[in-house]
């Protein structure tokens, strides 16, 4: 089955499942955050993701959020990734089912944390529902380093469209990109956003896109139109933002400023490091005029 990745390319926004105090979905927060999103010049939504807290949902309420958020992705227009990652197979494979009845146009899958035969035989076992199927490396979750090697084991595999990338490995990325200029590549880390583009990633999945929608979108059109140079006043404030965040705890921070600006409750379950007003008042402050900055230089790029 031939594959166009084009229809794959640009800025994915990884949809936050938010919650109540006592960690129940909150839909209609999520509702509100999804239209916000679709109404972005954003080319689609990552569903059931990791900071969509995926695993922290129940099977049944993974199964209720993509039933409830494809239909709307797709009537936007936009592309409608499903990850459905899972420890069971067996429920990986049941979400990947509706994922293809609900007309995703693919799903994505952390590998689960087993021996390289058995991980190739979980991503077949995902292809074989006829789904277009993204593997998602993120060695600092899974614990699972690869090279080259271990990633054609399942690129190769018939089905897998392609593979999101969270590593601070740049020229894995590359090396990707190179060898298998046929598959979707993606960048994940928020840092890496430029970088990733430039090595040839063909879009991004990013937390913070949350919050800077059209900032993402900016600078993704920016970085294909050879026009990467122009980017770097706006870069150096999102990667001192970013390095203001990561000392409060980068998931700490995401979660305050989404809570600031309205958006949610909490966004992860808990146990969790994360209390509100956690980060004290006056970084906060400094944050949120941070984000501020951004959305004004992004829209005057």
């Amino acid at each position: 089955m031939s594959f166009d990745k084009t229809r794959f390319q640009g800025v994915v926004v990884p949809l936050v499942n938010p919650c109540g105090q006592a960690d129940e979905l909150d839909v209609p927060a999520l509702k509100a955050n999804l239209a916000r999103l679709l109404a972005a010049d954003v080319a689609g939504l990552y569903i059931n993701g990791g900071t969509g807290d995926a695993a922290n949902l129940t099977q049944a309420e993974r199964l209720e959020t993509a039933a409830l958020v494809v239909p709307q992705v797709l009537a936007a227009g936009k592309l409608a990734i499903v990850h459905v990652g899972q420890t069971s197979q067996r429920e990986a494979v049941e979400l990947a089912r509706q994922a293809v009845a609900l007309g995703a146009h693919a799903v994505a899958s952390i590998p689960p944390k087993k021996a390289w035969p058995q991980i190739v035989e979980y991503y077949k076992a995902l292809a074989a529902t006829g789904a277009p199927v993204i593997v998602y490396y993120i060695p600092g979750v899974t614990g699972m380093t690869a090279g080259m090697p271990e990633l054609r084991l399942l690129l190769d595999i018939p089905g897998v469209a392609g593979i999101k990338m969270s590593d601070w490995n740049i020229f894995l990325l590359r090396s990707v990109v190179l060898e298998y200029p046929d598959k979707v590549v993606y960048s994940g880390f928020d840092e890496m956003l430029v970088p990733g583009l430039l090595y040839g990633a063909d879009g991004c999945i990013g937390t913070w896109a949350n919050l800077l929608p059209e900032m993402y979108a900016k600078v993704y059109a920016r970085v294909r139109e050879g026009r990467a140079d122009s980017l770097k006043p706006l870069m150096d404030e999102f990667t001192a933002f970013l390095a203001l965040g990561w000392n409060g705890g980068i998931l700490d921070t995401f979660e305050e400023l989404m809570l600031a600006k309205g958006y949610v409750q909490r966004c992860f379950r808990r146990p969790s490091t994360w209390q509100p007003g956690k980060l004290p008042q006056t970084v906060q402050a400094e944050l949120l005029a941070h984000l501020e900055t951004l959305e004004a230089m992004a829209a005057a790029l």
